[in-house]
């Protein structure tokens, strides 16, 4: 069984204090055209394999495999083998790993008959990854918690968005662990903005996408660890756009409303050495090809 499984992109991220090993978030969150590609073949001797084209990415290391030893648990299955054409970029907070667990996890549904909505799939996607609920499902949301209380709403209209993205992958962990020794949970009263609800976020960009407050908590802590966007960050401010971190980095993105417009800016970021790419928000999480 083949599926695309898209990225997505945190048009905002509010982050709370650490609570045991996870700290609280609450995110809008889109689901984008850039996706991986995931290949699920059953097998009839109860093991599992996963294989790669990245071989910067460890068979062991990825959430592929956890999805897929979880499911066989849950459900007492056979084995299977798994490959994974990677197209999201690798450390740049869109969900890559996330994608290809909820990837894997929607092909064995469909292989082995259960029910893709069911609790227990939910459960399987939230031992997997922080974000393997919403990559399932994909579209527009607003996403809180450790990331599995999802609330969906629609985008009357697509986002279009000039995509930047940087030759320096980092650690969610150490983006976290950065966050806390800035203390920078401790000022979120004073200088945060808080998520609006999905459906007010949604009619905003729908009427006037510039007035839309796009905002990321991790960005100071991921500007600490790296200074790899800081030329971006001065270049796009001097063109008037906004741009944003998504998830905890490192890629960057600015939003627009109307696709001709990104598509501008992309050329212009390109020129001026910055590697960009247009993508478009999308209504699904995984589609079968």
């Amino acid at each position: 069984m083949n599926v695309r499984v898209y990225a997505k992109l945190n048009l905002t991220l509010s982050v709370g204090d650490k609570q045991g090993k996870f700290h609280s978030v609450d995110s809008l969150v889109s689901s984008v055209d850039i996706f991986d590609e995931v290949t699920v073949v059953p097998r009839t001797d109860g093991k599992i394999y996963v294989r790669c084209d990245d071989a910067s990415i460890p068979a062991e290391a990825n959430s592929a495999l956890r999805a897929a030893t979880l499911f066989q648990n849950a459900f007492c299955t056979d084995g299977v083998e798994i490959f994974v054409r990677k197209g999201i970029p690798i450390g740049a907070g869109m969900g890559g790993s996330s994608a290809d667990a909820a990837a894997v996890t929607y092909c064995m549904c469909k292989l082995f008959g259960a029910d893709v909505n069911s609790a227990q799939v939910r459960r399987i996607c939230a031992e997997s990854g922080s974000d393997v609920n919403f990559m399932l499902r994909g579209g527009f949301a607003r996403m809180r918690g450790k990331g599995d209380d999802l609330t969906f709403a629609q985008l009357s209209k697509p986002l279009y968005f000039a995509l930047t993205t940087f030759d320096v992958q980092l650690s969610t962990a150490k983006v976290y662990a950065e966050f806390d020794a800035l203390r920078l949970w401790a000022n979120k009263q004073k200088t945060a903005l808080t998520t609006c609800s999905a459906q007010t976020f949604a009619e905003t960009v729908a009427s006037d996408c510039a007035r839309a407050v796009f905002f990321n908590d991790l960005q100071q802590a991921a500007r600490a660890l790296t200074d790899c966007a800081e030329n971006y960050i001065s270049y796009t401010n001097a063109c008037g756009w906004k741009c944003c971190m998504t998830g905890s980095g490192s890629a960057y993105f600015v939003p627009f409303g109307q696709e001709k417009a990104a598509e501008q800016a992309v050329r212009r970021l390109n020129a001026n050495g910055f590697s960009s790419r247009l993508c478009r928000t999308v209504s699904e999480g995984i589609r079968e090809v």
